[in-house]
């Protein structure tokens, strides 16, 4: 998936980038899903189970701070942008080549979800971005008939929200340790929830409105289940 680091020529770089406009928006481009599932549930992981509230927005902070400053940089710089596109590139999406990545709206999602949200709703709306949204992409491009917007279709959405009710039911039954009816409630608003916002179009990338647009929705109707 990645390749290793050297010095990149400008031939390379124009090679590298070409690679990455031929893969269009209706491609699957499971190696990026794949990292965003593996990324998003390592991040959960950790906040869940290891990291406070303050360490988790020290580490985003600053580890997550250094990562967005070059993803900056890099579009400033042709030698710093070859030798990311020659690590990363299998993963870039082409609007990433001439503005900052997914990652850094990341980043700077889960920044907005530690520090505004309770850590229950926190880990919730990450699940959503780490697993909804890989398996709507996943399914609605192999198998979407049915549009619901340009980018968007009925089976796709329908196997995000039977996917985010299954991990909202877990996560009550598990992490919460609520009783089943409370549990099942939580995974009906859960999977409308992450379903809705995954459909509202949006010229912010949705790793940041994903997160947050769900973690504000669940605040806001579902909020007493996580107390």
């Amino acid at each position: 998936m990645f390749k290793t680091l050297s010095f990149v020529s400008a031939a390379e770089i124009s090679a590298l980038k070409q690679e990455v406009l031929n893969v269009g928006r209706s491609t699957p481009h499971l190696g990026r899903k794949f990292y965003h599932f593996m990324m998003g549930i390592l991040c959960v992981s950790l906040y869940a189970f290891f990291l406070s509230r303050e360490a988790a927005l020290v580490l985003l902070g600053t580890v997550g701070g250094i990562f967005m400053l070059l993803d900056i940089v890099r579009l400033k710089s042709p030698r710093l942008n070859g030798l990311i596109l020659k690590a990363f590139g299998s993963l870039m999406r082409r609007e990433e080549l001439q503005s900052v990545s997914g990652n850094s709206f990341y980043i700077l999602g889960l920044l907005v979800l530690v520090y505004f949200f309770p850590k229950p709703i926190v880990l919730l709306s990450a699940l959503f971005l780490a697993v909804g949204d890989p398996v709507a992409a996943v399914v609605g491009t192999h198998w979407g008939r049915i549009r619901l917007t340009s980018r968007k279709t009925l089976e796709g959405a329908a196997a995000n929200f039977v996917t985010t009710a299954l991990i909202s039911v877990s996560f009550a039954l598990g992490y919460l340790s609520l009783e089943l009816p409370q549990a099942l409630v939580l995974g009906l608003l859960g999977g409308a929830v992450s379903t809705v916002v995954e459909l509202i179009p949006s010229p912010i990338d949705d790793n940041f409105t994903i997160p947050v647009g769900s973690a504000i929705l669940l605040s806001w109707f579902a909020l007493p289940l996580f107390n």
